[in-house]
């Protein structure tokens, strides 16, 4: 009987770490480019104005997070602009919905202290807009892994972006 309940024990403790270490959420994005946009093929994207449109104000910069993550995944992806070339595409973003959530909220269940980004982006030209950009992502379900997902969250949302982007602009004709 002893065997019994060291067995169920070890599946318990087994259950228990991998809940801590799990996480679920979800993510939506979309690019829209106008009709008829065909993208020079040497292109580059340069992060623009960054706006928190939510309405509330935070303990942490936003602004700056969401700035600093469009930048590094755009030269990451070799696509930043360096500077004033002619054929540059600028990514004007709203962050439009956020909160921190809390990590062991979503633990005791899931949607309960939910992380959550949402950021609309518009795609300018030379002062005319060419398309718009709408991510969302959020982590809704985990324990221990998602401890500071407000911050990482911006990081995985700009690689949405800089990818469904960069996507688009090579399949528009």
């Amino acid at each position: 009987m002893s065997k019994s309940i060291t067995a169920r024990g070890r599946f318990a403790a087994i259950f228990v770490l991998l809940l801590l270490c799990s996480a679920c959420g979800t993510s939506q994005h979309i690019v829209r480019m106008n009709e008829g946009y065909t993208a020079p093929a040497d292109a580059r994207l340069a992060v623009g104005t960054v706006a928190n449109a939510t309405g509330f104000e935070f303990d942490v910069d936003i602004v700056e997070m969401l700035t600093s993550a469009l930048t590094e995944s755009l030269s990451e992806s070799q696509l930043l602009a360096s500077g004033a070339e002619t054929n540059r595409i600028v990514l004007n973003a709203r962050i439009v919905d956020y909160d921190k959530g809390d990590a062991f909220k979503r633990w005791l269940m899931p949607g309960y202290g939910s992380t959550i980004l949402r950021v609309q982006c518009d795609l300018v030209v030379e002062g005319n807009i060419i398309g718009a950009a709408d991510a969302k992502r959020t982590i809704d379900a985990g324990g221990a892994y998602t401890i500071g997902a407000w911050k990482t969250v911006f990081k995985t949302t700009a690689d949405d972006l800089v990818k469904d982007v960069v996507a688009k602009l090579s399949r528009v004709e």
